[in-house]
């Protein structure tokens, strides 16, 4: 037990750590390519990437920020939200990629253990958490994201069909273990989504679902298999028509809007990943298993 808890404090470290910098991706990646959809977030002038400039800033003051100012979660909360230097206020959002990132961090090693596949777990969640926050904001799912996923789902499922390591998978579930099965994820995940818009395109002449979802389907589909697209689709679309209607009830959108439809996806993407109350038992068709044994 002693152990479980040295790692879980070293695993909430390494987890604030990149959420902090999935913080920073956020911000950089898309501004200046798309048009955000929410307001309040600061423009820049200058070129600006994830390497460029290399040290993190205030928006508001372009003063280079300090190590005291960068120590994930700890120094937003002695700042009080705020820059050290213009005292602007700092979105309260950094504070909860950090924390997020790092909860999720710890749940991949307490459901995996020290595992190829704990790792390989928390690279794509920390991809599915920096989509999250770039879709709130601009409503948008960057391609530099999705393919690479769609890409190493496919070579996964080729290691795991062609490359196994004297019997053993390169990865465990929930990633899947053949290349056919990776092929047949992508095509759930991403064609049965790409007929509603097709359907919503020519019937509807508006867009029902946007490509980046339907991307983001296929590479969870490349990455966890067709149970997974389909347990994303569903858990989301019914996240999503709650949050929706709940929405319009309150007179924050029309029946018409648009809502970014990612966030809910990456829910059902995590409950999948993290095996909460066995979602994709039916689709097994097992009867439901112990989760996280190693806890017991």
């Amino acid at each position: 037990m002693v152990e479980v808890i040295v790692f879980s404090i070293l695993c909430f470290m390494l987890g604030a750590s990149t959420g902090s910098f999935l913080g920073l991706c956020a911000y950089r990646i898309p501004m200046g390519v798309y048009e955000p959809v929410r307001e309040g977030i600061p423009e820049t002038e200058g070129p600006l990437s994830i390497t460029t400039p290399v040290r993190s800033f205030c928006p508001a003051c372009r003063h280079q920020l300090s190590w005291l100012h960068i120590v994930p979660l700890f120094s937003w909360l002695l700042l009080g939200g705020k820059c050290g230097f213009c005292r602007t206020k700092i979105p309260f959002r950094y504070f909860t990629i950090e924390l997020i990132t790092a909860v999720l961090c710890t749940l991949c090693y307490l459901r995996f253990g020290l595992s190829l596949t704990a790792l390989g777990a928390f690279v794509v969640v920390s991809a599915l958490i920096l989509i999250t926050y770039i879709d709130i904001d601009y409503m948008i799912i960057p391609d530099l994201i999705t393919y690479p996923g769609v890409a190493l789902g496919l070579l996964l499922g080729a290691a795991s069909s062609y490359l196994p390591l004297h019997g053993v998978l390169p990865l465990d579930r929930p990633f899947t273990q053949s290349l056919t099965e990776s092929a047949l994820g992508i095509l759930v995940g991403g064609g049965l989504p790409y007929l509603v818009w097709w359907f919503y395109i020519v019937v509807r002449k508006r867009e029902g679902l946007g490509l980046g979802d339907i991307k983001l389907l296929a590479a969870l589909g490349a990455l966890f298999g067709y149970e997974c697209a389909l347990v994303t689709i569903f858990i989301g679309s019914v996240i999503g028509s709650i949050v929706g209607i709940g929405m319009v009830l309150c007179r924050k959108m029309g029946f018409a809007s648009y809502l970014s439809f990612g966030p809910y996806l990456v829910i059902g993407a995590l409950l999948y990943i993290f095996d909460f109350g066995n979602l994709a038992m039916f689709l097994r068709g097992e009867a439901p298993t112990t989760m996280w044994r190693m806890l017991h």
